[in-house]
């Protein structure tokens, strides 16, 4: 499952998406597949900054566009429901002007 959701994202993500935008899709995603998001704050991923206070989160109400940062992960920390088990899988991605690369 979280193969498919790197490459859904993939699919989806495009330089004008704002983070908000991704965080609902793929929350959706995760959500129609029966599986639930098991990050403490409820983000997919971040930015990639010096510092950790300086982080763009692909969450809830951040209207961030994916093409304003450099650098973002997308890892999505997922569960079956009821399971007590979870899996986690980050990777780095980023915009060249091909479109969007994992690094």
């Amino acid at each position: 499952m979280e193969k498919r959701l790197h490459n859904r994202m993939m699919e989806i993500v495009r330089p004008e998406m704002t983070f908000e935008e991704l965080y609902y899709q793929m929350n959706e995603f995760i959500q129609t597949e029966g599986y639930i998001n098991l990050d403490f704050m409820g983000n997919l991923g971040h930015s990639i900054v010096r510092k950790k206070e300086d982080r763009i989160y692909i969450e809830k109400g951040n209207r961030t566009k994916l093409a304003d940062v450099s650098l973002f992960t997308f890892e999505p920390h997922i569960s079956v429901s009821g399971s007590k088990y979870g899996y986690k899988r980050e990777n780095i991605y980023y915009f060249d002007k091909e479109g969007l690369k994992e690094l």
